[in-house]
């Protein structure tokens, strides 16, 4: 963990220094994914209004394109052209806290964000949430969509439960807000095979929490997003991340999330094109809570990745990164994993 520590430093060092770039490519766009807006709610869901304040400063000064994620969406499955420098923000749960501290910034910038609630706790008038009548007062600046009716992992759950968590959800929100776009955030990021045939069989888009570039090489039943809660918000993170390049991968294996055998479970990549020997050289992973993963080469263009330590229980993740063309700038892959 300390080597992660270290190395990390250096990369986020390394990308303040250097001016700002255009991403990579106009076929992907940085997704960043925020919870809360407070200095005192719990810190690992937490961003500081004055942080998140600075990463729109960041945005607006440094030529990114802010777009809606629906737009974005659309522009990705129809392979159509995006913007360099494309950065689409998005929020779960629904927190007070949004309207509160968030909008306020998002209308002074004019940048549109996309909103995953979970309808009950919205029914019910909980004191910490935000309530329809005022997610209809952001509109249009303000997209709401999917996070189920209740929060729960959605993991397991009988068939009947899982779809009423997302059916019901989408119709109140339908009725509410008139949405008719099918997007859902799961629930901590978790899936299970049938929430994913369910989803895919309804025709619905959906939003993990692993970090990643979306382009239109994703999984539509599992875009990534950046994290920008608790010390994922901090302005070196939040540049490091707005600036990195989807990794040049042509399969990824296995794809469920679920650990049920092996604790030790292996990511096998391989790449578009054969590496140069300085990207293979330079590519690492690292895992939750441990230090590097172990690395097993098949010439330059696949590896197998691997912990040296069973993962915990729980959700663990691998998070590959490899050196861009231009200085300070990275590729990144990320993969999640739940242990039961």
């Amino acid at each position: 963990m300390k080597k992660f520590k270290i190395f990390f430093k250096l990369l986020l060092l390394v990308s303040i220094c250097l001016p700002s770039i255009s991403n990579a490519s106009e076929t992907d766009c940085i997704v960043l994914v925020y919870h809360r807006f407070s200095d005192e709610g719990p810190k690992s869901t937490s961003t500081s209004p004055k942080v998140f304040n600075q990463h729109l400063a960041y945005l607006q000064d440094n030529e990114f394109t802010v777009l809606p994620l629906k737009t974005v969406i659309k522009k990705l499955q129809s392979k159509e052209r995006l913007p360099l420098n494309c950065v689409s923000l998005t929020a779960d749960d629904g927190f007070l806290s949004i309207y509160k501290e968030a909008f306020p910034l998002l209308t002074q910038y004019q940048f549109p964000m996309s909103i995953f609630v979970s309808t009950n706790a919205i029914d019910k008038n909980y004191e910490s949430m935000m309530t329809w009548d005022q997610l209809r007062e952001m509109a249009p600046l303000v997209d709401v969509f999917n996070h189920t009716v209740n929060h729960p992992h959605l993991v397991n759950l009988s068939k009947e439960n899982l779809e009423n968590e997302i059916h019901i959800a989408q119709d109140t929100i339908s009725k509410e807000l008139g949405v008719e776009d099918k997007y859902l955030a799961y629930p901590y990021g978790e899936y299970d095979d049938q929430t994913y045939s369910f989803l895919e069989l309804n025709d619905y888009i959906a939003f993990g929490q692993q970090s990643g570039v979306a382009s239109q090489n994703s999984d539509f039943l599992n875009i990534p997003r950046f994290s920008m809660s608790g010390p994922y918000a901090k302005m070196e993170s939040f540049i490091l991340k707005v600036k990195t390049v989807e990794m040049p991968l042509k399969s990824t294996e296995p794809k469920s999330m679920i650990i049920s055998d092996s604790f030790m479970p292996v990511l096998d990549l391989v790449f578009l094109r054969p590496l140069t020997k300085f990207e293979r050289d330079n590519f690492a992973c690292y895992v939750s809570g441990q230090n590097k993963a172990k690395l097993e080469w098949n010439g330059l263009q696949s590896v197998s990745i691997t912990a040296n330590e069973p993962l915990g229980v729980g959700r663990s993740r691998y998070n590959c990164t490899m050196p861009y063309k231009e200085n300070g700038r990275y590729y990144w892959f990320s993969k999640l994993w739940l242990r039961l």
